[in-house]
Formats: C-alpha cells, structure tokens, sequence
C-alpha cells in the first residue's frame, strides 16, 4: 500500500472519537457543502440528506451549494483552493477523486485534500437486455470465446466508470486485452446507455445500483451480478461476484466522502468526525441510503485516506494497463 498522501490526519482517531457527541460549533455562520454536480442528482440528493443529517452532530447549519462544471472539477477545485476552517467542505466523488486524475490534467491535487470520512459505497450492477440470450454470466463468456470482437456494451462516455466496470469484469473473465475484446459504444449518459441495453440495441451495461434497480425489477433488463458484499434488497435473486468467483470486482464500487481543503486543523477534523459518527446511527439516513442503492459505510480520517488512496491507484493502474486516456 502507498504512503497516505493526505494532509489533516496527524490527530489520533482513538482521541477524536472519546470527544462529546456533541461538537462545538466550527464558527459563525452556516457551513457550505459543495456539490460539484447540478440540483436533483444522485450526488445532489446524497448532499442534501448528509446535511440534514449532519447538522445535529455539528451543532450548526449547513447548506448545500451547486458548483457544477467540467464534469465535477469546478466544484472540486473550489474546495481545494477555500480557506481550511471547516466552513467549506465537499461532498467527493469518485470520479472527480479517483478516476478523472489518472485520465487528464485536474486543477487540484486529488491527494491534497483533508478527508472527513467515508460516507457510502454505492456497488455496481452489470446487466444484458432482455431481448438477449445473454442470461448468465457463463453465456457472456461463451460470447467471448466463440465470437470475439462482437459484445457490445454501452457507457457514459470514454473513461467513465462505466466502461472501467465493464473492462474490469471481462478481464475478471480471463480476457487479455479487454479493449479488442468487446466493441464500445459511449452514450451521452447513463439514462441513453442503459435505455440502448434495455431495447436491445447493445448487449451489456454496468452501473449503480439505484437508476438500473427499476429496469431489472420491471424486467426490461436482466442482472448477471451486483459488486456489493452481500445481495442487495430489492435485487434478492442477483448474485454478488463473491458467489460467481469473480471476487476482484467488489473494488468496483462508485463511493461518496465528505473532505476539506488542505491544511484543516485537528480539531475541526475532530468536529467532523463525532458529527460523522452520530450519523451512521440515524434511521432517517439508514433509510435514505437503502432506498438510494447505496451501502452506508462511514469510516475515519485515516481508514478514508487510505480507502480513497487504493481506489486511486486502482484507477491509474488499470487505465496504464488498457491505454485508457480522455
């Protein structure tokens, strides 16, 4: 494992979390949250239950902020370069964090931030159309072997998670150059590329959980697997990778983190985490999170550092090895 890279996490996680449930508030004024994406998303509605939730624990009012822009980077930027007190602070995803970094140039350093904690994971789906005799993942593979070149599998976009999803899975199949293997056809989005499955139009899709649940549960698609530990509700019938033998692609997971600018003092950190942590046990935001697809899983500082860390390096190894590049 690299060294962690992340600044803010010289405090000891034990003390942090002896401190009140309680927290003094951080300073005048409410707390911004930045989304970097626009209103009504997934990212959007994470950002806005986190903050209802969280307040409590802060002893604060804390507002969301639209600050969308170049596919997350406008927002993320803004929090990078915000002065660290703790009255600005960033709602991550792992695109802006872990993926877009290893593909193009970013304005910030993905590694530089102060992270908070770990929020949630939100485990993959991959999915055929119904209108194909690819039910199984045994039956994607026979299509590999028998006819290379002719899988088709649709994405948001070159580099997006859902390509690096389906890359992963066929190399989890034993393909060597996933690239050549299946033919890629991008979409401007996830809702035209999972429509483009759903009609039969392409073979294979992977995405989160969440947006793809109503088409597999109306039967317009059909799920090979779910990347979560366990089998999901909502989704009973559809194994996880653990039960297929295809346990390397649990990492493949989208991921929300709360995170700061750089140079955050301990005990604002501190702040954070006691917040955070009252948090994980609150219904509504159980509730919230279930109903989104998502998995909760609030971790500290110093295990989000290091959570974060791997999923860089799982990135940038993957896109060195298949060439992938914006």
């Amino acid at each position: 494992m690299r060294k962690n890279q992340f600044t803010g996490l010289t405090c000891a996680v034990a003390v942090v979390m002896a401190c009140t449930s309680i927290s003094p508030a951080l300073a005048s004024g409410p707390i911004e949250l930045v989304v970097a994406y626009s209103a009504g998303g997934v990212s959007d509605l994470m950002g806005r239950n986190l903050a209802a939730n969280i307040e409590s624990g802060l002893n604060q009012k804390m507002i969301v902020q639209n600050r969308p822009g170049a596919a997350g980077m406008v927002g993320t930027d803004f929090v990078f370069k915000a002065k660290p007190d703790g009255q600005t602070v960033l709602l991550a995803r792992i695109a802006t964090l872990a993926v877009a970094p290893n593909l193009q140039k970013v304005p910030y350093d993905p590694a530089g931030f102060t992270p908070l904690g770990l929020i949630a994971t939100d485990p993959f789906v991959c999915v055929t159309s119904s209108r194909k005799n690819l039910s199984t993942v045994d039956e994607v593979r026979e299509v590999l072997t028998e006819r290379p070149g002719t899988l088709t599998y649709s994405s948001s976009g070159v580099g997006s998670l859902n390509q690096f999803a389906v890359l992963r899975f066929l190399e989890e199949l034993g393909v060597e150059q996933p690239l050549r293997a299946a033919a890629h056809i991008p979409s401007q989005g996830e809702g035209p590329a999972l429509t483009a499955v759903a009609g039969g139009h392409i073979d294979l899709f992977c995405g989160n959980v969440g947006p793809v649940m109503p088409q597999v549960q109306s039967g317009t698609v059909k799920a090979l697997f779910v990347t979560s530990q366990e089998r999901i509700e909502g989704l009973e019938e559809v194994p996880t990778v653990k039960e297929l033998g295809l346990d390397g692609l649990e990492e493949i997971v989208g991921w929300s983190a709360l995170i700061g600018p750089p140079n955050m003092d301990e005990q604002t950190v501190s702040n954070y985490v006691v917040a955070l942590d009252k948090v994980k046990n609150e219904e509504a935001w159980l509730r919230f999170i279930k109903k989104m697809g998502s998995e909760p899983r609030i971790l500290n500082p110093t295990e989000t550092s290091e959570f974060i860390a791997q999923q860089q390096d799982l990135y940038k190894d993957m896109a060195l090895r298949m060439g992938i590049k914006k």
